[in-house]
């Protein structure tokens, strides 16, 4: 009878100490990880336009080029993004300094803030009409959005006043795109 007794008392001291063993690990492991749930973007994506310049004789002219932006991005900062990231394509010239980068865009008021690189300033090296083309450019891509009506440029965080010959120290209107320069689209 002792022999049984103490069997019963062992297994319920293995059976405790189990049982304990098991709380404690249990407590000190993480939960498993959720499996990922693969979700399609909410809407569709969303044409724009970007522009570029084209050469008819000796005279630029902004031309469209329609991009899609995919569903759930701000079009507006697609745009910009895609604008100053995509080069030269068969006939029309991307005026944006190489190595620009867009470091914001915010719309508050009708009034756009372009945050830029350095590079924007850095790597420009034309003239006046140059200045208006990649200017113009920026304008017109951003002003197809409603909401948008003047852009205030600005260089890693500060006022830029100038690429070189325009005024660039306050807002511009998204209306104007240049002297000379027209639009074919």
């Amino acid at each position: 009878m002792k022999k049984t007794r103490a069997a019963a008392i062992a297994v319920i001291i293995l059976a405790c100490v189990g049982l304990g063993t098991y709380l404690v690990v249990r407590k000190q492991s993480p939960p498993p990880l959720p499996r990922p749930v693969m979700h399609e973007p909410a809407g569709s994506p969303v044409k724009v336009n970007i522009y570029r310049i084209a050469f008819e004789g000796d005279e630029a002219k902004l031309r469209a080029v329609e991009v899609e932006v995919p569903a759930g991005r701000d079009p507006a900062e697609a745009a910009l993004r895609r604008l100053i990231q995509k080069g030269d394509e068969g006939d029309l010239v991307n005026p944006i300094p190489r190595g620009t980068r867009l470091l914001s865009l915010e719309v508050k008021d009708g009034l756009a803030t372009v945050d830029l690189s350095r590079e924007f300033s850095d790597n420009f090296t034309g003239g006046s009409e140059d200045e208006a083309l990649t200017i113009g450019v920026i304008l017109r891509t951003l002003g197809q959005f409603s909401e948008i009506k003047k852009v205030l440029f600005k260089l890693e965080g500060q006022p830029l006043d100038t690429l070189g010959h325009l005024d660039l120290s306050g807002p511009q209107d998204v209306n104007w795109v240049g002297t000379g320069l027209g639009s074919s689209n």
